[in-house]
């Protein structure tokens, strides 16, 4: 008896619990047919950061004005109010031949180019049929509409407005990764192998759970793994420089090249070793998420670590000299700029409390300052 009524008991707080709860409301608008235009407009008018355009079809040629000059005028306003806007159009239809010239020499995409806006033509090894748009990063478009009169005016289309920060997340790393795919160059670093580290920000912010956490520098210091503490460093100096902020794509060969490797290494040892560091960083610290694509490039997320920081001078997450080329001196630089950053002498501290202050051995510690701290 006993049994039954705590079972019964369960099941009615389980049931108050059910009634309770309330699912939050889907923020999602149908907005087909005729409905589509006045909404898109509404976004562009909005905007205040970005605005991707991933489209099958955009009719240009028509110089009267109508839908699409008008959508066009709406993304010039936007850019002039320093909204960045990014248009990836198709290239290959189902004649098979190539219109990139054709679209090159088109006067409102070159309207659209001398007004700021970046236009990306996709290879036409790949046919493109997106009808998509990402508005600050937190609402998506899409569905059958491209941008032609048809589409517009007269046809019955159907089209989902989506307030979703994550589902743009994701929309905007496929538009990357499908460039990446499609041997399109996104970050004109890889032609050259320009160096990260020739662009960082004079100063670099840190999370101070990175010196004061035994899992992370403590331990790369303890065991001297010098290429996993400084991929980290420039990582969070690209994010410091980085539109993206936390969340970016990487060249592998430039982030090798910039880590100190030869220039002129052939390009699959590059990314071998890029890789090999970022995996190193993502499996064994946990301090990033990694993901690859196609053996080229690399999405980076960094982890998010908390408050509070301190900030370090750029000139310490550079990679040393091969001579001087030691996790435990670059340790203790952090360390000692960890310190001045709460007006803390490290030569007034002892081996004994700073050892256990920073979870590393007084050898480690002995050694470091014997390669002299600057």
């Amino acid at each position: 008896m006993k049994r039954s009524i705590l079972v019964i008991a369960i099941l009615l707080a389980l049931a108050a619990l059910c009634a309770a709860y309330e699912p939050a409301p889907a923020l999602v608008t149908d907005i087909s047919d005729r409905a589509y235009e006045g909404a898109v407009v509404k976004l562009f008018d909005g905007s205040r950061e970005s605005i991707v355009i991933s489209m099958y079809t955009i009719t240009l040629s028509s110089p009267t004005r109508n839908p699409i000059s008008m959508l066009l005028d709406d993304l010039l306003e936007a850019r002039s109010r320093g909204v960045t806007v990014k248009i990836y159009l198709n290239t290959r239809f189902k004649s098979g031949s190539d219109i990139r010239s054709s679209l090159e020499s088109s006067p409102s995409l070159k309207r659209l180019r001398d007004g700021g806006c970046d236009i990306v033509l996709i290879s036409p090894s790949k046919r493109l049929h997106d009808k998509l748009i990402i508005v600050d990063g937190r609402y998506v478009v899409e569905g059958s509409t491209n941008w032609s009169l048809s589409a517009l005016m007269s046809n019955y289309e159907s089209a989902t407005l989506i307030d979703s920060p994550e589902l743009a997340r994701i929309k905007l790393m496929r538009l990357q990764a499908m460039l990446l795919a499609g041997g399109e160059k996104v970050n004109a670093l890889k032609a050259r192998h320009e160096l990260y580290t020739d662009n960082m920000p004079s100063e670099i912010e840190l999370p101070e759970i990175l010196l004061t956490d035994q899992r992370y520098f403590p331990r790369m210091a303890s065991s001297q793994d010098v290429r996993a503490m400084d991929t980290y460093l420039v990582l969070t100096a690209i994010s410091a420089g980085s539109s993206g902020g936390v969340e970016f794509f990487i060249d592998l060969e430039s982030l090798a090249v910039s880590l100190g490797l030869a220039a002129d290494a052939p390009d699959t040892d590059l990314r071998r070793q890029a890789i090999r560091w970022l995996k190193d960083l993502d499996e064994n610290y946990a301090l990033i998420e990694a993901r690859f694509f196609y053996g080229k490039d690399a999405h980076v997320k960094l982890t998010a670590l908390g408050a509070p920081g301190f900030r370090i001078p750029s000139a310490i997450a550079l990679p040393e000299p091969p001579a001087q080329h030691s996790a435990r001196v670059k340790f203790m630089r952090l360390v000692k700029a960890y310190l001045d950053s709460r007006g803390e002498d490290i030569n007034e501290i002892s081996d004994y409390k700073l050892a256990d202050r920073f979870h590393v051995s007084r050898r480690m510690l002995c050694d470091a300052r014997k390669d002299r701290i600057k």
